[in-house]
């Protein structure tokens, strides 16, 4: 007997099944997502719960739908995700971290394998735990984020140039240090800049922000966030956090006192920005003359006629718009990477472009030993009906695109592209052998704009992709024949 779920924290909820109560936890895949599909699919990977000094094992045993979102759920574990935590001052967070360093300290221990640290894959239990999220369903929390949320949740806990282990002691840094100071010691609305915000050191001493925050704590901090290499482990932040906690980390302040602290603050403010925007111009610029050098070398070494190609118009030059967006979705049937890059600009289309010149390449491989494509034209196969292939072959591609005309500002044109995506399915072959079927019914809007004479695609944006039923399809096609 079920019951409908229960919030009990952001992100996790009560599953109740045959008259027990589990711990259901938001992976942010949307219900009507493949990747459901690909992830129940896999073997089941396990968490850890973490009490005292001991680790145990936390198994999913499903998955349950909760308002739009998928949740795995398992044993009962009831607690809230470091992020709320973190934002919750109405609550004592150092002691919450010293718990967090603590468990962290005994995955290391225990010899379990680090994870990326990510304030929505750990969950401080209210008995005093914590629940470390399997690595699968961590990894499905991280793809199914948006930008915003995986700089606000991961990127501004971890150093860009260390692995999840030697990440520990910086991300329990970075987390205080907003526990004290209430902003992260390394922001920015791009992933980029943030980066190079981290590999610059440019961080304020936690005692300017707050000038309260006792010197040793603040200096603590800033070696934690601003060492070349890891400067101490989860084990010894432990202690810290403990102390930090028991005896305060704030000292009072004669007026005198503030305000030097204060001036102090403004002067090394400006002093960091000034650093960094030099480093950043010598980064930038130095990054640029290398590029410009790669280039002449590269060109002095490519034949005229290819070069020559390069310099002509585009392929989709003097289309219009419609015939662009129609060109760059066909052109995935036959792997013609190179026109789909001529149809789009900036980063539309970006990840598809690539697989299709990663299969590219693959496929031209293949044919170099076996002299034949592994892939079938999707429209030509539907046209077919959608007949059984040969082992190792399926189709690929995109079939029955239709464009829809969107109202648009001037200057711009804008579709609506619905269309069947056809692919391989790659765990289908892992597991038989043959080459399995995957299709997605697929509708994407698509703005375009002008980029000097000829119309190009600017910006693709997913509306929604469901899967599509092989066999209710080829049903349909027996009947229709």
């Amino acid at each position: 007997m079920t019951s409908q779920p229960q919030e009990i924290a952001n992100g996790l909820i009560t599953v109740h099944r045959n008259g027990k109560d589990f711990l259901g936890v938001d992976t942010g895949i949307p219900s009507n997502s493949p990747s459901l599909r690909k992830l129940a699919g896999q073997k089941r990977q396990h968490g850890w719960l973490i009490r005292g000094d001991g680790a145990e094992i936390w198994q999913p045993l499903g998955f349950v739908e909760h308002a739009g979102a998928i949740h795995v759920y398992g044993p009962l574990a009831a607690g809230r995700f470091v992020e709320e935590i973190l934002h919750d001052e109405s609550i004592d967070r150092l002691a919450m971290l010293e718990r967090l360093a603590k468990a962290l300290a005994v995955l290391k221990s225990e010899k379990i394998p680090m994870v990326t640290f990510h304030s929505r894959s750990l969950v401080v239990l209210d008995d005093g735990g914590v629940l470390v999220l399997p690595p699968d369903i961590m990894t499905a929390i991280r793809e199914h984020q948006d930008y915003t949320s995986r700089i606000h949740r991961m990127e501004r806990y971890n150093h860009p140039d260390r692995s999840p282990d030697e990440n520990v002691g910086f991300s329990l840094a970075a987390a205080t240090y907003f526990v004290l100071t209430g902003v992260f010691p390394y922001d920015a609305e791009d992933e980029e800049e943030l980066h190079a915000r981290v590999r610059a050191a440019t961080v304020l001493p936690a005692r300017y922000r707050d000038p309260e925050i006792r010197e040793d704590v603040s200096s603590a901090l800033q070696a934690e966030l601003t060492a070349k290499d890891p400067a101490v482990e989860a084990g010894v932040w432990a202690e810290r956090l403990r102390e930090w906690h028991a005896t305060g980390a704030q000292r009072e302040l004669t007026a005198p006192e503030r305000e030097r602290v204060e001036q102090e603050a403004k002067q090394a403010v400006e002093r960091l920005e000034r650093g960094f925007k030099r480093k950043e111009s010598v980064r930038k610029n130095g990054r640029k003359a290398l590029i410009i050098a790669a280039i002449v070398i590269i060109v002095g070494t490519i034949p005229g006629t290819i070069i020559r190609n390069a310099l002509q118009p585009r392929a989709t030059a003097g289309l219009p718009p419609e015939e662009v967006v129609s060109v760059f979705y066909t052109s995935i049937n036959t792997l013609d990477h190179m026109t789909m890059e001529d149809a789009v600009i900036d980063d539309a289309g970006r990840d598809l472009v690539r697989e299709v010149t990663n299969l590219f390449v693959i496929d031209r491989q293949r044919m170099s030993v076996e002299m034949e494509s592994g892939f079938v034209d999707a429209q030509e196969w539907r046209d077919a009906g959608m007949p059984s292939l040969g082992t190792n072959k399926s189709p690929y591609g995109v079939a029955n695109l239709e464009l829809v005309d969107l109202p648009s500002p001037d200057g711009e044109r804008r579709f609506e592209a619905r269309y069947e995506r056809w692919l391989p399915d790659y765990e289908l072959a892992e597991t038989t052998g043959r080459a399995g079927i995957t299709g997605l019914d697929t509708v994407d809007r698509v703005f375009m704009r002008m980029d000097d004479e000829d119309w190009v695609i600017y910006q693709i944006d997913r509306v929604r992709q469901d899967p599509l039923d092989v066999r209710e399809l080829r049903a349909e096609s027996d009947e229709a024949a």
